[in-house]
């Protein structure tokens, strides 16, 4: 018996429905990323408004101990898996406290956010971490109060720092990338390629 083989025809069609199956699923992992990078956005005001939330209660932003108006972390080096023990915990700083737990604690015992561990509660979609602390971002000796994200794809920063600033500047408006606990000089952001994990602030200030 003669085995017939298949034809030019239907060859074309097989690779044409691999290609559109392959296109789906790299049109739905783009889909999902785009999702998480305006989680992580939406995460990041939350994390604001709470700040001015304590505020108009208290006077002060969580986390400025000495109530001098800054807040007491400055560490552009912090990261989710290393800075974070729970200690203190849901209590009201008394002095100035450079402990990445304490603005948490601190909207805890204002009960605006639920007694919970702190790298749960400051993780955002990508498993990095939020930070409230201050840092000299603009080189004038003063420092500005600002909400440090680390470990974040390249990709996701480009969309948050367009939708917060209406460009993509790594060096200027409201986010504004850090690199090896230094703020970017260059309007570029520093990745070869989307998913390169960047750091950078973003100014309450």
């Amino acid at each position: 018996m003669r085995r017939r083989g298949f034809t030019l025809v239907e060859l074309a069609i097989v690779l044409v429905i691999i290609g559109i199956i392959l296109g789906g699923v790299l049109k739905g992992k783009e889909l999902i990323n785009n999702a998480k990078a305006k989680r992580a956005l939406n995460d990041l005001k939350s994390m604001e408004v709470l700040a001015l939330s304590f505020y108009d209660r208290y006077n002060r932003l969580p986390g400025d101990g000495d109530k001098d108006g800054i807040l007491d972390g400055n560490n552009l080096n912090w990261s989710l898996d290393n800075n974070f023990d729970d200690n203190p915990s849901n209590t009201f700083l008394t002095s100035a406290n450079g402990d990445p737990d304490a603005p948490y604690a601190e909207l805890e015992r204002a009960q605006l956010i639920p007694v919970a561990p702190h790298r749960t509660t400051a993780r955002h979609a990508f498993n990095g971490g939020f930070f409230f602390m201050a840092h000299d971002i603009n080189g004038d000796n003063t420092r500005d109060n600002v909400i440090l994200v680390e470990h974040i794809p390249c990709f996701a920063a480009r969309i948050i720092d367009s939708a917060i600033d209406n460009t993509q500047d790594a060096s200027a408006g409201r986010i504004i990338e850090t690199t090896g606990g230094q703020v970017s000089q260059n309007a570029a952001w520093s990745c070869t390629n989307e998913n390169d994990f960047v750091e950078f602030v973003y100014l309450l200030d």
